[in-house]
């Protein structure tokens, strides 16, 4: 691969839509060096500064500087060898040491043929981005001059349903070195250019991203491509009404052109959506016609062609690829995706918890109840396949119920029936340990899972599953030993004490339930417990020192209570391919601080190449009050903990802290309390004691429930009544109570009027008696240093904190008031971890009318101000 040796120098123009800020160019200026230096740049910018877009067009202003570069050094280093080997040629017959002479010659000759192949296999990569351009134009006006989507289908129905490559459609993970030797062999035929991988937590960010690409100059020119998957691009009603994605996934592979194997399917099982001319057409426009998954879906849908793998097509040209954080952090996704790290430039946006969604990404749970289910099947398919099977097959089979019956058997309890009401145990156990235990430590874990792989066992199970009627045969007919009949007495035992004072009409309902669960798939609707059993295997494989499982089991008549989960607790294990692949690493977010659990779990491997940014607001210092509220209005210290929060006093002084700073701050308020639980009690408190009542002559009030949180639609309504109130001339604006971590805390932005004002109630430290937190500060302390563990349990909370305050103050022209309320805010090393643009003008005053002059003064010079310049 040709690579210049000329460095690039940061521009004064990055084609920015509008004229950048001046930390906007600093931004850009240091992303652009990182690039240059192939470093890891961690960056934070407060939210509201412009972000996302000042990344994009720095990154993209790189690459095409770069491809440029490339060009004009390859044709010059190619005129410059070439008139070296003339000249070497003219004098090797009168030089004195003529073996030197045509060593070298020969030499020059191997490197000129080099960089002339790679200028062949470039011109070779412009040709063919110039035909697919000319060939989706074309195809464009042929579609208008229809004007019909009708016709187009009609003109593609009769086109053969084949595909010339089944790799194309298929997705294989294996990676074994003969693969890898293949695919480097491959790759050697062909120009690879640096691609630019941009990922964020959900769609939605990467659509407003998409949006404002499209806003800039690069949108008319950059290849631009949304990667998602099934689940959100798939346009085929049989397989889209799925409801889980494991489903949609095999759902989609079986009805492929061609098979695993490569033959022809049978052709009225094909996908009529994967034709692959429209598959082309259609991966052509998304390539040269920046679209978001939404458009595509529609674009697809227009002409009856798959986004899924038109999208996945067009990646493989793409400059600039957008995807969620699974499909770049989780490994399987991203090689079934077909994504080639290597070279690339990797783009972690809104990456404030990266480290925990790494661990998220690679943790899994297994219950009892799933455990049962994968028993019964298996069993089950085993007695009705049982000829079809190979030897192989079916010692493979047999080892993997083995295994379940080992691990039924590890959660289920003996404890006597009196003593079953105490709370359930749990245990911490290495991988080794539990196979140890389980006796199953000398199967070979890696084979077993290929073979599920390679024979798809989990969607003919699946498959099996839904075709067979379970209510036909007893439950000791499905299963060999005694767990399911003791997990049905326990149910139907626990039931009998129920009915005990219920009516009759409430006895006979039970009664009816109990024979229901007579059949164990009808406990609880699991969907595809057999790809759960398989995903915590493979966690089982793991390296023993990065993980751990915790056991729970519990002897109630509850089978979900009994679980394995596995919790992984070095993130950098399965990060360090990116690292090692990927030309440069860009971390980014709004709240990035503290950085240094973030360079030691990650980036241990390579701090020489870290480099770390912190850019202040947008916004002028004084247009933001920070203040630490320490007393409450009777002058009592306030410290929000856990033991004292409940209190009587201390809700008390919440509810004359809530009253004052309702009657000094205008528009909307948003509370963030530590838990759902104590909003509630705080909420009926002030409801008791008739605050609320009194609040509601001021500003209307509004509650985050859970329910509420656990339903997006309930989300959006509370936020359309809040903001309705807060833009009712004369009504005084709204208060919203709300929850650190809940849907309200992170991703939405209560911009000018919405939030004039954040209040953060204590500190949301996590439950430090969890079994999965205690182990994660154990790991850390013992592979970190002393204290580690402490330090990121306080940075959990810190960074729930930051992201509460990165609510308010959107833009450049916004201004609100910060109010945290508690004295544990007063100590340095708290405030060190707060946000820049914060900490620039925190100020702690001593009483609480301080705070309630402080604040007023703001407001009214705030308002002063606008008057002026009005």
């Amino acid at each position: 691969m040709f690579s210049p040796k000329k460095s690039l120098e940061a521009p004064n123009e990055y084609e920015f839509p509008f004229t950048p800020y001046k930390i906007q160019k600093e931004l850009m200026e240091a992303v652009y060096n990182t690039l240059t230096q192939k470093s890891i740049g961690i960056f934070e910018s407060p939210t509201g500064t412009g972000k996302s877009l000042t990344l994009t067009c720095s990154v993209l202003k790189w690459i095409e500087d770069r491809e440029s570069l490339e060009r004009i050094e390859l044709t010059e280093r190619i005129s410059s060898l070439d008139q070296e080997v003339k000249r070497i040629g003219s004098s090797v017959d009168v030089v004195q040491d003529w073996i030197t002479a045509s060593y070298e010659a020969t030499e020059k000759k191997k490197q000129l043929a080099t960089h002339r192949r790679f200028q062949k296999l470039l011109q070779l990569h412009d040709e063919h981005l110039k035909e697919m351009q000319k060939h989706q134009i074309e195809f464009h006006k042929e579609c208008r001059n229809k004007h019909s989507k009708v016709l187009v289908s009609k003109t593609e129905a009769n086109q053969q349903n084949e595909v010339t490559d089944p790799v194309d459609w298929n997705e294989h993970t294996d990676n074994s070195d003969m693969q890898n030797q293949g695919d480097e062999v491959e790759e050697e035929d062909k120009y690879r250019p640096i691609q630019i991988f941009f990922c964020s937590r959900t769609h939605s960010q990467l659509a407003q991203v998409v949006r404002e690409v499209k806003r800039t100059p690069y949108g008319r020119r950059i290849r631009c491509v949304s990667l998602a998957s099934r689940l959100q691009l798939c346009i085929n009603p049989q397989v889209k009404r799925l409801a889980n994605v494991s489903l949609i996934n095999e759902k989609c592979l079986d009805m492929a052109p061609k098979n695993k194997d490569g033959k022809e399917n049978v052709k009225t099982k094909c996908c009529e959506f994967r034709k692959v001319n429209l598959v082309q057409n259609l991966s052509e426009t998304a390539l040269f016609n920046v679209m978001d998954i939404e458009e595509l879906v529609g674009e697809g849908e227009s002409i009856n062609s798959c986004p899924y793998y038109a999208a996945r097509e067009a990646a493989k040209s793409a400059q600039l690829v957008m995807l969620t954080y699974q499909m770049l952090l989780h490994r399987q996704t991203r090689l079934q995706a077909g994504i080639d790290l290597r070279g690339a430039i990797v783009i972690v946006d809104e990456a404030h918890n990266l480290l925990d969604t790494i661990a998220h990404l690679y943790s899994c749970e297994l219950t009892l109840q799933q455990l049962l289910l994968v028993q019964q099947q298996l069993t089950l398919y085993k007695k009705q396949f049982l000829k079809r099977f190979s030897s192989a097959s079916l010692l493979n089979i047999n080892q993997l119920i083995f295994i379940v019956k080992r691990l039924v058997k590890t959660l289920q309890t003996d404890t006597p029936a009196a003593e079953r009401k105490v709370s359930p145990i749990c245990r911490v156990l290495r991988t080794y340990e539990l196979t140890a235990e389980g006796e199953f430590y000398n199967i070979d874990l890696f084979t077993l899972l290929q073979f599920c792989e390679k024979s798809r066992l989990a969607q003919k199970l699946q498959g099996f599953s839904e075709k067979t009627d379970f209510s036909k045969t007893t439950v000791d007919e499905q299963m060999e030993g005694s767990a399911t009949k003791q997990l049905l007495k326990q149910i139907e035992t626990s039931h009998k004490n129920k009915l005990k004072n219920k009516t009759v009409v409430e006895k006979i309902a039970d009664v009816n339930n109990i024979n229901n669960h007579t059949n164990v798939n009808s406990v609880t609707p699991i969907i595809a417990p057999f790809r759960a059993l398989l995903t915590f295997i493979e966690s089982l494989t793991e390296k023993a020192e990065d993980g751990r499982v915790v056991v729970t089991s519990d002897a109630t008549s509850d089978s979900t209570n009994s679980t394995f989960k596995y919790i992984l607790l070095n993130p950098g294990a399965h990060f360090a391919d990116v690292i090692r692949d990927a030309r440069s690493i860009i971390v980014a977010g709004g709240t990035m601080q503290p950085t240094r659990e973030l360079t030691e779990q990650l980036f241990r491997s390579c701090p020489n190449r870290v480099r770390e940014y912190f850019y202040d607001h947008v916004v002028p210092p004084d247009a933001v009050l920070p203040l630490v509220v320490a007393q409450g209005p009777t002058g009592r210290r306030l410290c929000f903990n856990y033991t004292e929060r409940s209190t009587t006093d201390m809700l008390t002084e919440f509810g004359m802290i809530i009253q004052n700073v309702c009657s000094v701050i205008p528009a909307g308020i948003v509370c963030f309390f530590p838990s759902y639980e104590y909003l509630d009690l705080v909420y009926n408190h002030l409801q008791k004691f008739g605050i609320l009542e009194r609040l509601a002559t001021k500003k209307r009030v509004f509650a985050e429930t859970r329910a509420a949180a656990t339903a997006g639609s309930s989300v959006q309504k509370l936020l359309n009544d809040y903001s309705a109130a807060i833009k009712t001339q004369g009504g005084g604006g709204a208060l919203l109570f709300s929850v650190v971590g809940g849907k309200l805390s992170e991703g939405l932005n209560f911009a000018d009027d919405l939030g004039r004002c954040v209040i953060v109630v204590g500190m949301p430290y996590p439950n430090r008696q969890s079994v999965e937190l205690q182990e994660r500060m154990r790991y850390l302390d013992v592979t970190l240093s002393t204290g580690a563990g402490n330090e990121y349990y306080e940075n959990l909370c810190l960074k729930a904190v930051n992201q509460c305050i990165g609510r308010s103050v959107r833009h450049i022209n916004d201004y609100a008031c910060v109010l945290l309320v508690d004295e544990r805010y007063c100590n340095s090393g708290v405030r060190a971890k707060l946000p820049q643009w914060i900490t620039r003008s925190l100020q702690i005053p001593k009483t609480f009318g301080a705070v309630q002059a402080a604040t007023a003064r703001f407001f009214k010079n705030i308002k002063s101000k606008k008057f002026q310049t009005v």
